[in-house]
């Protein structure tokens, strides 16, 4: 089993032959690894706090398992992302074979 903890409480989590998404600990969505088409990575940056100057980097993961499912990640974890790929790429292939 894979997960990866974004941030506001959101998880994405491959287990076996299924992709899910969790937010606070609740299943928001699961579909079969065989569905898995893709994943887009977009770089953007926010605030810290709603008037302070101080700005963090994150990345925006979109993970395609016939629906889509979306993370926020800080941006110094993107190797956590490229292990999420890897794991979804290696569960497509089970779930395929």
């Amino acid at each position: 089993m894979f997960r990866i903890d974004g941030i506001d409480g959101e998880s994405i989590v491959v287990d076996g032959n299924w992709v899910e998404k969790l937010r606070a600990g609740t299943s928001r969505g699961r579909n079969p690894a065989d569905q898995y088409s893709g994943t887009q990575i977009k770089e953007f940056s926010r605030r810290k706090k709603l008037f302070g100057g101080e700005k963090e980097q994150l990345l925006q993961v979109i993970v395609g398992v016939g629906t889509f499912y979306s993370l926020n990640v800080p941006a110094e974890r993107r190797h956590e992302v490229d292990a999420l790929i890897a794991e979804l790429e290696r569960a497509r292939e089970r779930a395929t074979s």
